[in-house]
């Protein structure tokens, strides 16, 4: 099959052979394609493409179509770290055996020039999706987390981790060469555009990390290891309609082999609501260090703490990289990057991250 060049080739032709070994008799007529990434998707173009059959079928009526993105920086980014490669792998390796609510592949390609097409279920039914710019209350947080858990500690410490060779690390090569370059671009746009906007200290932050920033890239690569989702903002999580469902998560492009904490600072600091994070982020965190321990999983308090400390310092590079680089799109791209922005900031100002600094 020809893969798309962008969501105008998603069209009858190539719907009938995605679904060819869904559909049986039954043939795509008509296909409708909406773009639903706009101001969400850094990474790739997504849409949602709705299918008319000739005939009653069980196959699909909706799916999601996920497409590299159009931006030329973004772009080159993730070629560079192998984004589109980790998300059709772990459809391939993981997504079989996961413990998480995940949405179904339907259809899978990619080509040697780097293009490929995922086409995925439509959870849009039984649940809701997050929103990044709304923001996550604590009571969800905690939810999210007790769907996340089993996923860490079922990879934690594994030996199966060394036979994915596709999983990079957060010291990977790739990550050295790009990340930092990304974090300095950011700092004077924060100095200059965002010192007003952010919470009081965090220019200062900003400005104590910046020549160890690769110190603390090594220093996160370091274990406990396990399979982290590495991008738990509320926009990649769904609630359930239904309480006897779970969480789903979707969007694996930014998998890593790294510590479990790092998926809780990113939650934390990037998606809940200021005041949430302020008041509940040791609940939060305590909640999934308790999932370990009962999952048998040694792993003292202390260290847990430390380790989460880290990782919400890291993710000031999310910000930078979003204030520096990317084009964010739409408004409401400008909308989730100064939500972004403001809450990873004063997260970590607020508990005092920056005192890893120290130890470096």
């Amino acid at each position: 099959m020809t893969i798309p060049a962008d969501l105008n080739g998603i069209d009858v032709a190539w719907a009938n052979e995605a679904l060819a070994e869904r559909r049986g008799d039954a043939s795509v007529e008509a296909v409708d394609v909406v773009n639903i990434g706009e101001g969400t998707g850094v990474f790739g173009e997504i849409a949602m493409a709705t299918f008319t059959y000739d005939r009653d079928t069980d196959a699909p009526t909706s799916g999601v179509v996920k497409l590299p993105c159009v931006e030329p920086e973004n772009l080159a980014v993730a070629h560079a770290l192998g984004l589109y490669e980790r998300e059709l792998r772990f459809y391939e390796d993981i997504a079989p055996t996961t413990p998480l609510r995940i949405p179904e592949r339907y259809y899978a390609d990619r080509s040697d020039d780097g293009r490929f097409v995922l086409l995925l279920e439509n959870m849009s039914a039984g649940y809701r999706v997050g929103d990044q710019v709304v923001g996550a209350t604590t009571a969800e947080a905690l939810a999210i987390v007790d769907a996340l858990a089993p996923l860490h500690v079922a990879w934690w410490e594994s030996p199966r981790l060394g036979a994915l060779d596709w999983l990079p690390v957060p010291n990977a090569p790739a990550y050295m060469g790009a990340v930092p370059d990304i974090y300095r671009q950011g700092l004077p746009v924060l100095e200059a555009d965002w010192a007003d906007k952010v919470t009081p200290g965090s220019v200062d932050v900003a400005r104590r990390l910046d020549p160890k920033f690769e110190a603390l890239m090594h220093r996160t690569a370091e274990g406990p290891v396990t399979f982290a989702h590495s991008d738990t903002r509320l926009d990649n999580i769904f609630f359930p309609v239904s309480p006897a469902d779970g969480v789903a998560f979707i969007d694996f492009q930014l998998v890593l082999r790294q510590r479990g904490a790092a998926d809780i600072a990113y939650l934390v600091g990037t998606s809940m609501q200021i005041d949430a994070a302020r008041n509940d982020w040791e609940p939060v965190l305590r909640r999934w260090h308790q999932h370990l321990v009962e999952g048998g999983i040694s792993y003292s308090w202390d260290d847990c703490v430390q380790h989460y400390h880290e990782a919400a310092l890291y993710y000031l590079c999310g910000a930078m990289s979003l204030i520096g680089s990317f084009d964010t799109g739409n408004e409401r791209g400008a909308q989730l990057t100064h939500a972004y922005t403001t809450r990873v900031f004063d997260h970590a100002v607020t508990i005092g991250a920056d005192q890893v600094l120290d130890t470096l």
